[in-house]
């Protein structure tokens, strides 16, 4: 499959790694034959580290008007850029007839994200978003030890990560260029597993948002050389899903001191801690480590060869993947549209929640009648 990769910044260099990992290991279904990026120089970086394993210079682009006008045959896209240039990404390339693999989030808005959907529809082409944390061996052991019973009917869901974090982190403290802060940026991820591991849909979320530190820092210990960022550093909320299974889920950057980090899921008969492993009711246990064993012996050759592709680890290269076979075969991809913007309506649940101060069906949030915090995003789009 002849590839497109757009935007060539930090996470097109992971996109990289996964695509030469794949490639020595004998799974060549990916060429990069474009790279583009509105520094061109960045896009011939890219694709010189590409042409060191695939023998073949992929041309550079510094727009993607450019790059569509070429006449180059291209099959699908895969775009690394900025969460708001998304949408004005992706629907050019529907719009031209090419299969799309985009990052996370889908979109910065939901609203752009069901411009999204609607192109790929409209085009009749394969829509993946980059939702790689799921697809790590643990990960997979954990949802395969959970439907399997080990921990009877979850029921209460903990995700908790507290600390203070004053960096600089460019475009990503700024919300019209990234949505939100890290409980989209990382939290869309997250919420994908909350999905993935419950195997149901949110139905409600309740939450509150803080913004208690209003700048970041060149050097946060002394605090010398800030700028003002407007994106939120604590989030608090609770979500309700299927089966009255219910995640408190915690976020705060801006935490100073003793931080944490607890991950536990709790079922009728037992629990997963991300940390420790298996705890069963009878005071049975299993460690991360051998819980994955347990649950790689337990795969057939084939299936094997399905979630790790050549026996590679790497999460990005699986779902880079598992797109060049959803297009070849013509199936869904494990995450496709639908399920990034489910992913990122949770956490823009969050947002709204937080915004209005009152509890939210997710229903409320996917059809646009809670977007109270989205609306200045959108309008700057253009989009309302």
């Amino acid at each position: 499959m002849r590839l497109a990769l757009i935007g060539c910044g930090g996470i097109a260099g992971a996109h990289v790694r996964a695509l030469e990992d794949l490639w020595n290991r004998g799974v060549r279904d990916l060429e990069v034959v474009a790279t583009c990026d509105v520094v061109l120089e960045r896009a011939r970086e890219r694709a010189g580290e590409l042409t060191k394993f695939q023998k073949k210079q992929p041309r550079a682009f510094a727009s993607l008007a450019e790059l569509l006008a070429s006449g180059l045959e291209i099959d699908a896209a895969d775009i690394c850029s900025l969460h708001s240039e998304h949408h004005t990404l992706a629907l050019p390339c529907l719009q031209a007839g090419l299969h799309v693999h985009l990052e996370k989030p889908l979109a910065i808005t939901l609203r752009a994200g069901q411009r999204i959907l609607d192109a790929a529809v409209a085009a009749q082409r394969v829509l993946a978003v980059g939702e790689n944390y799921r697809r790590s061996a643990h990960e997979r052991a954990t949802h395969w030890a959970i439907h399997q019973g080990r921990i009877g009917q979850p029921r209460l869901f903990f995700w908790q990560d507290v600390g203070e974090g004053l960096g600089k982190w460019g475009w990503r403290n700024f919300k019209h260029a990234a949505g939100g802060g890290w409980m989209l940026d990382g939290g869309v991820h997250f919420a994908d597993l909350f999905r993935y591991h419950l195997g149901g849909e949110a139905r409600e979320v309740y939450a509150l948002t803080r913004h208690f530190e209003p700048y970041r820092y060149d050097s946060p210990k002394e605090r010398q050389g800030a700028y003002r960022v407007d994106v939120e550093d604590a989030a608090l909320a609770l979500v309700r899903f299927d089966d009255e299974v219910v995640v408190q889920w915690t976020w705060a950057g801006s935490a100073p001191g003793q931080g944490f980090n607890k991950r536990v899921l709790y079922g009728s008969e037992g629990c997963l801690d991300w940390e420790s492993g298996w705890h069963g009711r009878d005071g049975a246990q299993l460690s991360r480590d051998e819980l994955l064993a347990e649950y790689l012996k337990s795969l057939g050759k084939e299936e094997e060869e399905q979630l790790f592709p050549g026996g590679t680890r790497d999460a990005i290269a699986i779902e880079l993947k598992d797109f060049a076979d959803a297009v070849r075969l013509g199936r869904v991809p494990e995450v496709d549209g639908e399920g990034g913007f489910k992913a990122q309506a949770i956490c823009m649940g969050v947002f709204e929640s937080g915004w209005c101060g009152r509890p939210l069906s997710l229903q409320e949030v996917e059809r646009g009648e809670a977007s109270g915090y989205q609306d200045p995003l959108d309008k700057a789009l253009g989009l309302i």
